[in-house]
């Protein structure tokens, strides 16, 4: 359904960009449900599947995610800040109002055993799935969550130069295929008619434009905001997370060590023990081993990033792989 978003100068000087960790985790299970249209998903889809948490309250968010046309409001508050603690917007979840939960439920028209209990008891139900939806952060976005951050990051910096160069007519114009800023009113979804019938008002609480990693391919907006509106969109490099390092030569993993090579090859960006572990498939444990003798050698430097350690390739790995 196409949608109409006027943006008058109010709006317009009230857009702002953010992330949101719930809203990754939400469309992180649409994403498990329908692998097939986020394939670029897919690498991500089979390492996950076997790590969903079990439990009620992951049925119940799993009930809400898998509606393809809407996904539910009250599990997706409007980021505050440019990146919300997951813990914040846990809080905001588990206080939306039970008569909103109703309205939302009767509008994503799901009839689960598991949804009709929530629109009986709301109260009860928030707080199931604000712990469900946190213990799938935990499992499938943690592991994952500096690297996806680094490429939600870069994403707002390349739009905040794109708004310095163009203004806001050259920001949406490379958003996104299917969001367009004509004479003041953003459309999305134009090519998707009928048009609601109504547009999308932000009363003056303006716009939060929201690079997202688990929306590929599509864009989604909210349509009836009760605070500042939202436009997610796909960000810039998606593809890139669950790419596979470069295959090593034989020469240098004759040198180092096969698995030291594949560090060295991957360390070409910034990365966390966690991400070098998921990467390439090795504990963690070993991947701290490895870490420490190339270290010793001077081949890789660790700095700190508030409390996470990030590690890079030096220039003696640089003149090493050359």
């Amino acid at each position: 359904m196409a949608l109409r978003i006027p943006l008058d100068g109010l709006e317009l000087a009230r857009v702002r960009f953010a992330v949101s960790p719930a809203y990754e985790t939400v469309f992180a299970l649409a994403a498990l449900h329908r692998p097939g249209v986020h394939a670029v998903h897919l690498p991500w889809t089979r390492w996950a599947r076997p790590r969903v948490p079990a439990g009620p309250g992951v049925d119940l968010l799993l009930d809400l995610a898998a509606n393809d046309r809407f996904k539910p409001a009250f599990l997706l508050p409007a980021p505050d800040v440019r990146l919300p603690a997951l813990s914040d917007e846990l809080r905001r979840i588990k206080s939306v109002s039970t008569a909103r939960v109703r309205e939302e439920l009767s509008t994503l028209q799901v009839d689960t055993p598991r949804t009709r209990r929530l629109a009986e008891q709301p109260r009860d139900g928030l707080r199931a799935a604000a712990d469900a939806l946190e213990a799938c952060y935990e499992a499938l976005i943690a592991p994952h969550w500096t690297r996806m951050r680094r490429v939600l990051e870069a994403d707002i910096a390349y739009r905040a130069g794109l708004l310095a160069q163009g203004g806001i007519e050259g920001l949406f114009a490379g958003l996104h295929d299917e969001v367009r800023f004509l004479d003041g009113v953003l459309h999305v979804h134009p090519r998707r008619p009928p048009y609601d019938k109504k547009p999308v008002r932000l009363n003056g609480n303006g716009l939060i434009l929201c690079p997202s990693v688990f929306c590929w391919p599509r864009v989604t907006a909210s349509v009836r905001p009760v605070a500042a509106g939202t436009l997610r969109y796909p960000a810039r490099g998606v593809a890139t997370l669950w790419e596979r390092p470069e295959p090593v030569s034989d020469a240098l993993a004759a040198l180092v060590g096969r698995t030291r090579a594949e560090i060295l090859t991957t360390l070409a960006q910034p990365a966390t023990t966690t991400d070098l572990a998921i990467r390439l498939g090795v504990t963690a444990g070993a991947i701290s081993q490895h870490l420490g003798v190339l270290r010793g050698a001077g081949l890789v430097s660790t700095s700190r990033d508030g409390r996470t350690a990030l590690h890079l390739r030096t220039d003696r790995a640089e003149a090493l792989l050359a």
